[in-house]
Parts: structure tokens; C-alpha cells; sequence
């Protein structure tokens, strides 16, 4: 399969593997500084009190800007391909980031950002199912299938950014069928934060349920705040 289909290193183009060691040790990835993501105010990761009045999630720990290349491409390979050799590359990464990205209270349970079913069946795996399980582990957190996506929606990585709004999506997501305690705090987890509409609606369904803190979870954070 190798001789087939040739992987190249995503950091020096480097025939053999997706990320060489050279560039596992060479590489200084800038993350972002903190700020509400919703709209960017900086000094904190907590969303900010003017979004307080709108918005559900308390705040959101990102791993890196969508911006980054290296990152775009892997979060492409996994989603897309399925490749494991890149979950072990992102499962390294979370390891090596873990104080930074650590929540600033302590979660009850652990928790993704469900995709559809029917999303599910075509891809094979749900990547913020398996984000959720490396975050539990990292934190010594259960993670629990809390949510069920309900409506199948337009994958918002085809929509642009100027396009999407907060609660378009709310309606979106619903306890699913296996809940039968409601923890009072939750860690949600999901590959790419865009406009938030998404996790947003995801929270709103937990907080509506009794949920009091939604705290969010991501590999990469796109541009554009809100």
C-alpha cells in the first residue's frame, strides 16, 4: 500500500510518513490567544459577559487556529480518510498541550458534539467521539454519549463563516436515549469550532436539560470569531 499510495510528511514533504520525527521536534506550533470565541474580546478563554446574554457554552479551550496548515491537513486526513496514524499524531499533540488546554473548573463527564447517523454509517467512525475519549483519558474525565444529533444538517465546513449564525442550528441535537442521570457539568468536544452555531446548539440542548456549566473542547478554532 505504501508503494501504491506514498505518504509525505505534512511539515517537509518528506516521503514516508505523514509527520516525521525531524518535524515532530522541530515544530513550534502557536496557539491562539485566548479570547471569547465568539467575538474574539481577548484576556480570557471564558466567553465573554457581552456573549454571556446570548450564547450557552461557557468557554471553549482551542488547541491551535484553524489557520495552521499542518493542522488543516491532518484534521482533513482523519476526518475524511479515516487514517489512525493520524489519531496518534493528534492523541501526541493533546498529551504535549494538556495543562494549557485543561479546563479552568473541574468536568463532571466528557462528552462530543454528536454527527447524524447517516453521517456516521457513510464515514465509518464519529471524530469527536473519539476527541471526547482521548479528552476523558487526558483528564481521568468519563466520557458519555449525552447528546444524539437529530436533524441532519449541511456539513458546516461547505458553508462559508459569513453565511452561518447562532441558533441556526438550535433543535438541532437531543438527549440521547441512554441519559438517565444529568451531570452538572460537561466537557464538549469537537474537531473544528467555526461559527459556533454548532456547539452553541449543543449546549443550549444540555443546558436546557438541567446541565448548569458547557464547557468546549477543540482541535482548531476557525477564523472570523462568532
Amino acid at each position: 500500500m505504501d508503494a501504491l499510495f506514498p505518504r509525505f510528511c505534512f511539515g517537509c514533504k518528506k516521503e514516508g510518513s505523514l509527520w516525521c520525527e525531524v518535524c515532530d521536534e522541530t515544530w513550534k506550533p502557536v496557539p491562539l490567544e485566548p479570547a471569547c470565541v465568539f467575538c474574539g474580546q481577548t484576556g480570557s478563554l471564558r466567553t465573554c459577559a457581552s456573549c454571556r446574554s446570548h450564547t450557552y457554552l461557557d468557554g471553549v479551550s482551542v488547541y491551535l487556529p484553524y489557520g495552521n496548515p499542518i493542522l488543516r491537513q491532518m484534521i482533513g486526513v482523519w476526518k475524511y480518510h479515516g487514517d489512525d496514524s493520524v489519531e496518534r499524531i493528534l492523541k501526541t499533540w493533546m498529551v504535549r498541550a494538556q495543562d494549557r488546554l485543561r479546563p479552568p473548573m473541574l468536568m463532571e463527564t466528557v462528552a462530543a458534539v454528536p454527527i447524524h447517523v447517516s453521517r456516521f454509517r457513510s464515514r465509518g467512525f464519529d471524530q469527536a467521539e473519539h476527541l471526547a475519549s482521548w479528552v476523558g483519558e487526558l483528564y481521568g474525565v468519563a466520557a458519555e454519549p449525552i447528546l444524539e444529533r437529530v436533524i441532519k444538517t449541511k456539513p458546516q465546513a461547505k458553508t462559508i463563516h459569513t453565511d452561518r449564525c447562532l441558533g441556526e442550528m438550535d433543535g438541532v441535537f437531543a438527549l440521547h436515549p441512554s441519559v438517565t442521570l444529568i451531570p452538572e457539568s460537561v466537557l464538549l468536544c469537537d474537531d473544528v469550532f467555526t461559527s459556533g452555531a454548532t456547539m452553541d446548539a449543543a449546549a443550549k440542548c444540555l443546558k436546557e436539560s438541567g446541565v448548569k456549566t458547557v464547557w468546549g473542547f477543540v482541535l482548531a478554532k476557525g477564523d472570523g470569531g462568532g
